[in-house]
């Protein structure tokens, strides 16, 4: 089952390994350069892909080349499984973020093994509830917030799921760029790199090498709202 609470909404997903264990036991992962494709929209949904390790962009794309980035599949994620359990083409593609360990488990034996497998089958569905809230509140934020309050909720969900406690606030552990948060929020970098740079002038936000630190969370909460 995946954690529940206010990381559900977190288009950065991550799953604990063990619970797949009925489809990697014994199966050796590939590896996937970064930006590797592991597969593009619309090819044939032959194998779902499990993350042992990396990172994988999931990103759906317009016939005009504009693009909608989805959700990251971090650690423990799985990725194609709703194709392969409907017989669809993929509506989406799948790139490598960095170099990237990833299990690629043949349809057939997903639907095999949660045909045997009832906690298997759960875990799945629970995967795919989760990437519906993650697609909803999307839904919901480009509804209705504006870009600066859409870009500071992806800055405190980096920060419930990676932060670290920090001398000046609370430290984001993993590296991201400012294209990965405008792909999920639907504006452009140049307009990211702006909101980070006010809210560095606000004080709400430090940069230390790569890495981000939200200076004042509590601050940033309620500039989105609560």
């Amino acid at each position: 089952m995946y954690e529940s609470s206010e990381r559900e909404n977190s288009p950065w997903i991550t799953l604990d390994l063990e619970g797949w264990a009925p489809l990697t036991e014994g199966r050796a992962p590939v590896q996937y350069r970064k930006k590797a494709i592991l597969f593009h929209q619309e090819d044939a949904a032959d194998a779902v892909f499990i993350v042992k390790s990396g990172r994988l962009r999931i990103t759906s794309y317009q016939e005009d080349g504009a693009e909608k980035q989805l959700y990251i599949a971090e650690k423990g994620a799985m990725v194609g499984e709703s194709s392969c359990l409907t017989g669809a083409a993929h509506q989406f593609s799948a790139v490598a973020i960095v170099d990237s360990l990833v299990w690629k488990v043949p349809a057939a034996e997903l639907r095999e093994a949660m045909e045997r497998d009832w906690q298997l089958t759960q875990r799945v569905i629970s995967l795919l509830c989760r990437k519906h809230d993650v697609f909803y509140q999307q839904i919901l934020d480009l509804s209705f917030k504006q870009a600066t309050h859409r870009i500071a909720s992806q800055l405190l969900n980096l920060c419930r799921q990676y932060g670290k406690e920090h001398e000046k606030g609370v430290r984001i552990s993993i590296h991201f760029t400012q294209q990965d948060i405008a792909g999920i929020v639907n504006a452009s970098r140049v307009t990211v790199g702006n909101v980070f740079n006010m809210f560095i002038d606000q004080g709400l936000l430090a940069r230390e090498g790569k890495y981000f630190i939200l200076t004042d969370p509590e601050a940033m909460r309620r500039l989105c709202g609560g």
